[in-house]
């Protein structure tokens, strides 16, 4: 019987430990990371440059963060994917988040697309497309109790040139988890209203939840010596790619504490102001205060 236990507690200290990234995307279902993967605007090829030489609120507006139609994630890329425009409007956004005289739906609004920049940039967006892709797949084998194989996630989710490169992997991690600081000073300009957060009107507060709850999940890692978490999970990824039942345990000081993220303020701030019970993150209650996409 014990022995039986610790195969079980070993399969699942290796799906935290090793594809924590994979789990925590399935908690959320399609809306997981960037959501508005399909949506477009109107606006042709924009062209990086002439982006970066506009000002904020142009930049916001165009982007679509806080439009009925959404997000449009080809501007995003278009400023992700070119360095220099890349900082240059990180810049101007930042300023807005900082300024003493924007309003505090302009902050939102500023610090939510910083976010989707900084995720898009590291091809976070094309994870969240894989997911959406074979999340049905998944949930199925779960619901009948059976067993998938890591490699079959991980080549499902990640991008080849992640799941087949180490340091790549490793890379795309470590950038994760530095969103972290970001997801908190969102959190820390949504106002209260009669005591509940409140968000500014027409951005998709429940996807940015449920994109923070990803990057909180993969910051919580703790691995072991000098390695970075990138680099642990990278590690372990690549042993069970190759070996389904490689002990990973080497590479963590302990399994990752689920539970603390309960308590993290942030998550607190954004789930409230989403109408999303925090609880779901941990499968135990599908209930909400109210609805969400």
């Amino acid at each position: 019987m014990n022995g039986k236990k610790e195969v079980f507690m070993r399969k699942k200290y290796v799906a935290y430990c090793a594809l924590f990234i994979v789990v925590s995307l399935l908690f959320f279902g399609c809306d997981a990371l960037i959501s508005n993967a399909y949506k477009t605007m109107n606006l042709g090829q924009p062209d990086p440059e002439k982006i970066a030489q506009k000002n904020a609120d142009v930049i916001i507006e165009e982007s679509g963060i806080t439009s009925e139609q959404g997000l449009s994630p080809e501007y995003v890329k278009k400023i992700a994917k070119d360095d220099q425009a890349k900082e240059a409007i990180l810049g101007k956004l930042d300023n807005i988040v900082n300024s003493t005289s924007a309003t505090a739906e302009k902050k939102q609004a500023a610090q939510a697309l910083i976010i989707d920049i900084k995720l898009s940039s590291i091809d976070a967006d094309i994870v969240a497309k894989n997911v959406n892709l074979s999340l049905g797949e998944f949930l199925k084998a779960a619901q009948d109790d059976q067993e998938v194989e890591p490699a079959a996630i991980i080549d499902k989710i990640l991008p080849a040139e992640l799941s087949n490169d180490k340091d790549k992997l490793g890379k795309f991690i470590d950038d994760l988890a530095a969103l972290s600081g970001d997801v908190d000073k969102f959190a820390q300009i949504i106002p209260k209203i009669d005591e509940k957060p409140t968000p500014a009107e027409g951005l998709d507060i429940a996807t940015i939840a449920q994109t923070a709850a990803i990057i909180k999940f993969v910051d919580i890692v703790e691995p072991v010596g000098e390695l970075t978490k990138g680099q642990a999970v990278a590690n372990a990824v690549m042993d069970l790619k190759a070996k389904p039942d490689a002990d990973v345990s080497k590479y963590f000081k302990e399994e990752p504490n689920l539970e603390s993220l309960k308590d993290d303020s942030s998550l607190k701030t954004l789930f409230e102001a989403a109408n999303i019970n925090l609880e779901t993150l941990f499968g135990e209650s599908n209930s909400s205060e109210g609805s969400s996409t």
